[in-house]
């Protein structure tokens, strides 16, 4: 949306970096997200990594699935074999399955792999032979093998073990994505039967009054819905009807009838966050990852409806986990008990921080921003996508981590293999769908959301525009962008300017970096023309103009090493400093700093330099000072010697060992808890 001068000088300004004017009060812009097929990254950060989890991670989950504890894809064939005992793994293997390939199915829409995708029909194959041997389409394995009787968890069954909406939700889920991977249908067939059985079974009275009980097919359902309103065509290949309005009724409904008496309400209230009218809650609570997949999904289903109701709720549930309850590298999910939120500012340093919540809280930031078009949204994703999330997985990419404690004096390790390995396929879920959030467009333009070296092959109502990106992120703060529109054409650019360099954050901030610079944070040039009293709308610097071929955006952002503070009412890191470059967090790891991290003061003094060194793991910028090292000489005695300290970034933790980690220091020795050294 443009604004005239007279509107601008009626809102309300404030001022930030290069002299740039932000409109304070902005009206919301659904985005669309340009597909990933159409995006091709080629980014010296992400690409080797991207390499490794299509190469090693999915392969090796795939394989551990296939042999553990008798094989999970084994159970499809024993109910296609009409067995009725032996069920491998917990009741939600069938939908880490599907998630698995809905991850995979990104992945093959973004590099073609012919052998994964021949392994993944395999897969599909079993999958729908299995459901072939019930004539309504229901295919939950677990029930199918030890408890018949007990579909949707009733007759005595309890959906909160059993998981079969969840499962019903990521089966959704895999068959469009994967159907837009590679155009292949025989899993969207499978997902059709077994959608259109639910909706026949649950829903409002007199069918079941059940909803999930961990949340996914909310979203599921809605997208299973715009697929077939975008796709009609595919209705006539489908083995039953489809009224994809049910579809839509039905994930209404799952949010709608959360916090009123039902028939399946067993008390599990906040857990699953059924303690009250979804659409009244004010604080986000219970299960960490339920509740960011309910509200990905509620944010999701505003953008279908235009529901008011939903979008306020979405934005209310949200501002409440970023501002009293999300961790500064984006973990969510404070406690043990329960996999849950805490209170507010409840953020104890060896939080629970599930990968899996990391990355819920990822599609949560996502569908907000295609739903408002506000950068803060983005913001948070990025924080995920290079911080909470990506430690999940190691550098070799065949090692997992179920939690993500910000300080682990005994070493925070990895596993190759997990009793409940929800975090891998969550994930390539999210890993998978990246390339689709570099870029989003409106009618009048189009967005830079990430900052990842790519190719986008973009339509802009009838224009075809080519962007070409370069960069060097996250480890330097330049960004090269070459526009290609087919013909000399007028639309708007939007350049995310994020907002670990914009200007000093309030007191009342969660985190609050203590040294942004007050001027020269980012610096956007076009055609090598600084840009002066550039527009901001929505966070985004918004260039309009006639775009030709050739034409280069050049963006440039400062990334000193910033010293970041917690709020006050954060107990666990008062007197604590964490570290911060560009959008990376950092932590010191006990094999770069003498072992025992617990003894290192960073006093405000301390100036840290940062140097890229290509052979540590992997390639990583790391942050050196001279700082204190306090140690214990005997009984009573303390001594604070100067200490050379390295920090390296916080996802790649874990990858050389078990060894202590800490994420915020602290500032003084009253604050740190020496440890005895020889």
């Amino acid at each position: 949306m443009k604004f005239s001068p007279l509107s601008i000088v009626l809102g309300t300004l404030c001022c930030l970096p290069g002299g740039i004017v932000k409109t304070a009060a902005q009206p919301s812009n659904q985005l669309t997200p340009v597909p990933i097929h159409a995006v091709t990254i080629k980014d010296s950060f992400w690409s080797p990594k991207r390499t490794v989890w299509q190469k090693v991670t999915i392969p090796d989950c795939f394989t551990k699935f296939e042999n553990d504890r008798g094989g999970a894809f084994n159970n499809f064939d024993r109910v296609r074999d009409g067995k009725s005992d032996g069920h491998a793994g917990p009741p939600w293997y069938d939908g880490l399955i599907y998630e698995m390939i809905r991850g995979s199915a990104d992945f093959l829409a973004a590099k073609p792999d012919p052998v994964l995708e021949q392994r993944i029909d395999a897969y599909i194959a079993r999958i729908a032979a299995a459901q072939d041997r019930d004539t309504n389409g229901y295919l939950n394995t677990w029930t199918q093998l030890q408890h018949p009787n007990q579909r949707w968890g009733l007759n005595g069954g309890n959906d909160g073990y059993q998981h079969e909406m969840y499962n019903v939700g990521a089966l959704c889920e895999a068959a469009v994505r994967y159907y837009q991977a590679t155009g292949k249908s025989s899993l969207l067939k499978v997902a059709v039967k077994l959608a259109n059985y639910t909706c026949d079974q649950v829903g409002p009275s007199p069918k079941h009054e059940l909803v999930p009980n961990h949340a996914i097919a909310e979203e599921a359902f809605g997208d299973l819905y715009l697929f077939f309103h975008e796709h009609p065509e595919l209705k006539r290949s489908m083995p039953v009807a489809v009224d994809e309005s049910r579809y839509l009724e039905l994930a209404h409904y799952w949010v709608e009838a959360r916090g009123h008496a039902r028939e399946d309400q067993a008390g599990y209230g906040a857990y699953n966050q059924d303690h009250e009218p979804v659409l009244e809650q004010t604080t986000i609570e219970g299960h960490a990852v339920r509740a960011a997949l309910l509200c990905a999904g509620v944010t999701a289903l505003a953008g279908i409806n235009g529901r008011d109701d939903y979008r306020e709720a979405a934005v209310r549930l949200w501002e409440n986990m970023s501002e009293k309850k999300i961790y500064v590298t984006g973990g969510i999910g404070s406690t043990a008990a329960g996999e849950a939120f805490g209170k507010d500012y409840f953020l104890p340093n060896d939080g629970y921080l599930e990968t899996c919540g990391a990355v819920a809280a990822g599609f949560f930031d996502w569908n907000l921003n295609l739903l408002t078009g506000d950068v803060r949204y983005v913001d948070a994703l990025e924080r995920e996508l290079y911080n909470g999330a990506l430690t999940g997985v190691s550098l070799a990419g065949d090692s997992y981590t179920y939690v993500n404690p910000l300080e682990a004096p005994q070493g925070n390790s990895r596993w190759s293999w997990n009793g409940c390995p929800c975090c891998p396929p969550m994930f390539l879920k999210l890993m998978g769908a990246m390339p689709g959030y570099i870029y989003a467009q409106d009618k009048s333009g189009i967005y830079v959301n990430l900052f990842v070296g790519s190719k986008a092959q973009i339509q802009l109502v009838g224009l075809k525009v080519v962007l070409t990106q370069t960069t060097d992120y996250p480890w330097q703060g330049d960004v090269r962008i070459t526009v290609g529109p087919a013909k000399p054409s007028e639309f708007d650019l939007h350049i995310r300017i994020p907002g670990w360099c914009q200007g000093p954050s309030s007191p009342e901030d969660l985190y609050q970096p203590d040294n942004r610079p007050l001027n020269g944070a980012m610096r956007l040039k076009v055609n090598g023309k600084v840009v002066e009293n550039l527009e901001v709308v929505r966070g985004y610097a918004l260039l309009h103009r006639r775009w030709k071929s050739g034409d280069v955006v050049q963006l440039t952002l400062d990334m000193p090493v910033q010293r970041v503070k917690a709020n006050a009412r954060i107990e666990a890191a008062k007197g604590r400093v964490a570290l911060m470059r560009g959008p990376i967090v950092y932590c010191f790891e006990g094999s770069d700093n003498g072992g025992a991290v617990q003894n290192l003061i960073i006093p405000l003094g301390a100036e840290f330099t940062p140097k890229h060194e290509r052979n540590l793991l992997g390639g990583v910028t790391i942050l050196s000072a001279t700082a204190t090292g306090v140690f214990k000489t005997g009984a009573k005695q303390v001594v604070s010697l100067p200490f050379q300290v390295t920090a390296t970034p916080y996802y790649a933790n874990a990858n050389r060992g078990t060894c202590p980690m800490q994420v915020w220091m602290p500032e003084h020795q009253d604050s740190s808890n020496p440890q005895n050294q020889e």
